[in-house]
């Protein structure tokens, strides 16, 4: 099979991320790609170190995205412009602290409970106008 660009024409680099990360490339891929790391005598310790490091690299992006989520907040411009989304997302996405919406969830708790006390106070007030 030919790949495009060639496994034979690509980046020392490139060629090690295609050997360590097998799960994200096709088979046939990693395959050239190990035999084009024979070929241009790349020792094998220099595709398992490379590999660390890259692996190292995706963790720490996963941390960095796992932080922004926990900040990402409702802004109140969400409120006017975009409200039957943002009142969607909080009435169905029970899920918000569990997929690291920390912020998102805090505010949902605190509008709801809002909102909560807001028909409580008109129920009640309507009881005692009759």
């Amino acid at each position: 099979m030919e790949f495009k660009p060639p496994i034979s024409d690509r980046a020392t680099d490139e060629l090690i991320r295609i050997a360590n990360f097998p799960d994200k490339w096709n088979p046939l891929a990693v395959e050239q790609a190990k035999k084009e790391l024979l070929i241009r005598n790349v020792p094998v310790n220099y595709v398992n170190n490379k590999g660390a490091v890259l692996n190292r690299y995706d963790k720490k992006k996963k941390v960095i995205a796992a932080k922004r989520r926990a900040k990402e907040a409702f802004e109140w411009h969400d409120f006017i412009f975009d409200f039957h989304h943002v009142l969607l997302e909080m009435l169905c996405d029970w899920d918000m602290k569990k997929d690291g919406y920390i912020t998102k969830h805090r505010q949902r708790k605190y509008t709801l409970t809002i909102i909560s006390i807001l028909i409580l106070i008109v129920y009640i007030s309507s009881n005692f106008i009759k």
